[in-house]
């Protein structure tokens, strides 16, 4: 409907004698009064959506597909010759109808910054939270690229890229959706990928990706390949390393962010060139699905790929901070404080003592700490004592506690708490530890008094 058909039929429903812009009756004091305005007319909703189709039709921005200057066009029905030319371009093939699937076999030779892939199979990756035999070919990587980063029902995952280890290969899959009917087509194909893996290995993807899929998997009515099932038929889900929050709390007290590209840069030294942005994602594929045009897309899925593989070698560069200490990008204190987490207490000892010469004071008191719960009470007094010479209020504290309540020796305690006070006049705390030890140490020598008087 034009501008002046609009108008037309607006002036139409005005009273006789009024305008397109009266404001109604003016009141005495020259204010304006509030005009009534008519209820809006109701429209089914299959109407709205059929105008639309119209007026896209009109304006040409939502009709039949075209092949302009190599640029597929797209409706929202799917097209298998704009499928196809799309295909062609990605370097794939269509398994479905608006869907496209590329391969791609990667040897682990190969490196993905200055990490080889062949380098995850001599690692332990135990200290990652993985069963210490867990197998190379029961991993899989997974990113996905969506339309949104609610993550709501309305949000829908357009990409999906997979990686998993096939003897001295690293096996890469990645489906595309052409349009909103292929999902379904998808997520059937993917199945046979996710389902018989036994850990998945993400980026944030135990808040975003895998949620999402599953999701996805519960609207489209179709068993959902995270919820495995045990022997017993009982619920068993896949085991999931988020290598977010690793990265996180092994390096992140230096960085500005973590995001994955920071990863890569500092821990892979892997840059990105002409990466397309991940903000511009969503509304790229819109446009796609819009008005066609593959560039876009083709810059989109090589940044997905470049995400899992990604995956695959901070995978491995983890792995060998987390079990080999003494990396120059990693906080020691934090990868033992997670080995600590897990119960193994033995790997955290090892990792701190192996970075000794970097620790901090906290690192240190935390190493005394664990001394101390395994009973090595001589390494916790060491420790507790070097950091007294450096006047570290929590080691003498820590000292006067461990003489007043397990050495039962007060007047050693008491030493301590003069101490403490002396570096610390005006603490309550410590006034009062020092009145106790003192009373408790002048009944203790009346005491002994008393047991001289009487053998002389």
């Amino acid at each position: 409907m034009t501008l002046a058909q609009r108008l037309a039929l607006l002036k139409s429903k005005l009273p006789a004698g009024g305008s397109l812009f009266d404001t109604g009756t003016q009141p005495a004091d020259g204010t304006v009064a509030a005009v009534a305005q008519p209820p809006a007319p109701f429209i089914p909703l299959n109407d709205r959506l059929q105008r639309l189709q119209r007026l896209q039709h009109l304006s040409g921005t939502g009709g039949g597909s075209r092949i302009a200057a190599g640029r597929p066009g797209r409706s929202q029905l799917d097209d298998p010759e704009a499928d196809t030319e799309v295909a062609r371009r990605l370097r794939g093939e269509v398994i479905a109808p608006g869907v496209i699937q590329v391969d791609q076999t990667i040897s682990l030779a190969s490196r993905h910054g200055r990490m080889a892939f062949s380098a995850l199979s001599g690692i332990s990756f135990a200290g990652l939270g993985l069963p210490e035999a867990a197998p190379l070919e029961g991993l899989l990587f997974l990113d996905t690229e969506t339309t949104g980063l609610a993550g709501g029902t309305g949000t829908l995952p357009f990409m999906v890229c997979l990686a998993r280890i096939r003897g001295d290969n690293l096996q890469v899959g990645q489906w595309v959706l052409t349009g909103f009917a292929g999902e379904a087509a998808m997520l059937r194909t993917i199945f046979e990928w996710i389902g018989p893996a036994e850990h998945l290995v993400t980026y944030n993807g135990k808040s975003f990706d895998v949620p999402l899929l599953a999701t996805r998997y519960r609207l489209a009515r179709q068993p959902d390949p995270f919820a495995g099932k045990n022997d017993a038929g009982r619920d068993n889900p896949k085991g999931h390393v988020d290598l977010l929050h690793l990265t996180r709390r092994a390096c992140g007290h230096g960085w500005d962010d973590c995001r994955l590209q920071t990863a890569e840069r500092r821990l892979l030294g892997f840059f990105r060139e002409d990466d397309f942005p991940s903000h511009l994602i969503p509304q790229a594929w819109a446009d796609f699905v819009r008005n066609g045009g593959v560039e876009p897309l083709q810059a989109i899925a090589e940044h997905n790929r470049h995400d899992v593989l990604s995956l695959a070698a901070l995978l491995g560069m983890l792995a060998a901070m987390y079990a080999e200490p003494g990396h120059e990008a990693a906080n020691s204190l934090k990868i033992a404080q997670a080995h600590a987490a897990r119960g193994n207490i033995a790997h955290a000892i090892d990792h701190l003592t192996g970075a000794w010469g970097m620790l901090d004071e906290a690192a240190l008191l935390f190493l005394a700490k664990l001394y101390r719960n395994q009973r090595r009470d001589e390494q916790a007094i060491a420790i507790w004592m070097r950091l007294r010479e450096d006047r570290c209020i929590a080691a003498i504290e820590t000292l006067a506690k461990y003489h007043e309540h397990v050495a039962y020796d007060p007047a050693i305690a008491l030493v301590f708490a003069e101490e403490l006070l002396r570096l610390e006049p005006g603490s309550e705390i410590h006034a009062r530890r020092h009145a106790r030890l003192g009373q408790r140490l002048g009944k203790l020598k009346m005491k002994l008094a008393r047991r001289s008087g009487h053998r002389g």
